[in-house]
């Protein structure tokens, strides 16, 4: 015979009540804790990865200087504002935060140079990684500056596209940045 809760006598209310605090409890920590990881990961944050092989770390040898450089965005994007993962053929050699440049000596190579990061969609709930592809050639003992160009796409997201800038354009734009990464002391304003 299966026994009714509610014969007892028993009320169901108290047992709702404390379920539905539980689940807004719930959701709210979840809430906070997405939030503040968020927000830290989104605080300047530029690395270099140092032991990516397209990177020329003795200074005798001959390499192309590479300048990647990111702006201020003009307003706020969510995601989409947290470092751009940068990637040379494939292989992520930078994480660049908002607001910075960095300075990394690249062997002489064609290379494919690969932007990643997540952006929000108007119909989608989750984040979309976005990528976009560049292909550049780098010789030894020359010069390049790499515009990580944000591109606000409204209902479609945000993405960075990968362009080459000349000094002038470079000076410009780096006047109110960070120099930041292994070469933190290269500042393009001296160049």
């Amino acid at each position: 015979m299966i026994k009714n809760y509610y014969d007892k006598g028993k009320s169901t209310t108290l047992d709702f009540t404390k379920a539905f605090f539980t689940i807004v409890l719930f959701t709210v920590i979840l809430f906070t804790v997405i939030m503040f990881s968020t927000l830290i990961s989104g605080c300047g944050s530029t690395s270099v990865n140092s032991k990516h092989i397209l990177i020329e770390t003795d200074k005798e040898v001959a390499a192309a200087s590479v300048y990647f450089i990111r702006p201020f965005t003009y307003r706020e994007r969510g995601i989409a504002d947290n470092p751009v993962k940068i990637e040379l053929n494939r292989k992520e050699i930078i994480s660049l935060g908002k607001g910075e440049y960095t300075l990394v000596r690249i062997k002489p190579v064609e290379a494919t140079i690969t932007t990643r990061n997540y952006s929000m969609f108007t119909n989608k709930l989750m984040p979309i990684e976005m990528t976009r592809n560049a292909n550049m050639t780098f010789a030894a003992g020359e010069t390049y500056f790499i515009h990580i160009k944000q591109v606000n796409e409204e209902f479609r997201g945000v993405y960075y596209l990968p362009e080459l800038i000349g000094l002038t354009t470079a000076k410009r734009m780096a006047s109110d940045l960070k120099s930041t990464g292994v070469d933190s002391d290269a500042d393009i304003e001296k160049l």
